[in-house]
């Protein structure tokens, strides 16, 4: 990640990250309603009633919508993006296709309807143009639709501008359906768009070399491609933000985004290692097996080949994890969020930190008892992993580096 704070020339705080402002990105689930207490961001808009989430990138705000919240507009503070999101009560329709139709027929828009498999459930994808009272001439954009779970009805997410613009916000659109969340299981699964344009399904063999041992799983060939596509797309919302008020929370959600990606393209991956290599984490630290767990993946990423993923502010400095699982080089960030996600789906505490003014990148687990160099975020301490300098252990730490303000966390779906 050297020379990452090239992509971002015009972000200048000293910001304390780690008073009460910024506390974790919790999502509990419970009954499958998904509960969102007070910490989440501005931009991650929860309706606990229908149980979805939707992962907005910066800028937007509600506008509109109905009392029962069937029914909500949300526009951009920054670019001529809106957003109409809807539910339909689960006996009005007998299908997400249908459903789509009906919101398209009640807000002047058309489009041919796509088919998707999402969430193992049947939904849909179009492309749309809108014309209305509402509306100032016509609009172009991308609309889904998808059960809710537990029957809570039909949900409706249309995003679209202007005509003359529609084009240059696509991948703005694009990010806001993909960021749409139903159940538990899609907070760590890729998003509908996504989805659609990499369905997957052809598995391959691969075998990594962990703590000595010879671990085959297997990946996904189209991961690769489907991995870089989110990174691609976010970094382009990203971009916009990159020197407004808005930068840091814009930086997280970009990684946020692709962490829930990855964990989709890697929980058979992590079943995998944890497998193998938690007998011997559990001779080598019997109290505590999952400090020992976390520095075998530590020990491993260190070993990797280094090279940034890209030179340009335009493209992200960020390698696909896939690729980097399948050997290719990686730098701090890539490595550091492979771990993180690991261990998150290893059922540990684990986040990713980025520093604008450090350039760099590590990984954090809350190994309570265990001593180093942590960041604190609310009331969890997070040992740092530094992943690409060899022979550091957890909680090993750039003396350079250790101005905990200059790091900015980045806390999954939980």
């Amino acid at each position: 990640m050297q020379g990452f704070a090239g992509h971002l020339p015009l972000i200048t705080p000293p910001i304390v990250w780690y008073s009460g402002a910024m506390t974790r990105v919790k999502i509990i689930v419970c009954s499958l309603v998904l509960l969102l207490g007070a910490a989440l961001g501005a931009d991650v808009f929860p309706v606990p009633q229908f149980g979805y989430v939707i992962d907005f990138p910066e800028g937007f705000s509600l506008d509109d919508g109905s009392d029962d919240a069937a029914m909500l507009l949300f526009r951009h503070t920054m670019l001529p993006v809106e957003v109409t999101v809807c539910v339909h009560p689960a006996d009005s329709y007998t299908s997400a296709r249908d459903a789509l139709l009906g919101s398209f027929a009640a807000l002047g828009a058309k489009g041919d309807v796509a088919p998707v498999r999402w969430r193992n459930q049947n939904c849909a994808l179009a492309r749309m143009t809108m014309r209305n009272a509402a509306l100032d001439g016509a609009h172009e954009g991308w609309s889904c639709a998808m059960p809710l779970s537990e029957k809570k009805g039909w949900l409706t997410v249309l995003a679209y501008a202007p005509a003359e613009v529609a084009y240059d916000c696509e991948q703005f659109l694009l990010s806001v359906l993909d960021s749409v969340m139903t159940d538990a299981g899609s907070l760590r699964e890729p998003g509908i768009v996504t989805t659609q344009a990499f369905p997957g399904g052809k598995k391959e063999t691969l075998t990594l070399s962990v703590a000595g041992k010879k671990v085959r799983t297997r990946i996904d060939r189209e991961d690769e491609e489907a991995a870089r596509f989110v990174i691609d797309r976010e970094w382009a919302v990203f971009l916009p933000f990159a020197n407004t008020p808005h930068a840091f929370a814009a930086w997280q959600r970009f990684y946020r985004l692709v962490a829930r990606d990855t964990m989709g393209r890697t929980k058979e991956i992590a079943f995998a290692l944890h497998n193998a290599l938690l007998p011997d984490a559990q001779k080598a630290d019997p109290e505590n097996p999952g400090a020992a767990l976390a520095q075998m993946l530590l020990t491993w990423t260190q070993q990797f080949p280094y090279a940034r993923a890209s030179t340009t502010a335009d493209k992200a400095d960020l390698a696909p994890i896939p690729s980097v699982l399948r050997g290719a080089p990686s730098d701090c960030d890539s490595r550091s969020l492979l771990a993180a996600v690991l261990l998150r789906q290893m059922d540990m505490d684990a986040c990713l930190f980025v520093s604008a003014a450090y350039s760099h990148a590590m990984f954090g687990v809350a190994l309570p008892g265990k001593l180093g160099q942590t960041i604190s975020v609310g009331d969890t301490d997070y040992l740092v992993g530094e992943t690409t300098a060899t022979g550091l252990t957890l909680g090993m730490m750039d003396a350079a580096m250790q101005d905990r303000d200059q790091w900015l966390p980045v806390l999954f779906y939980d």
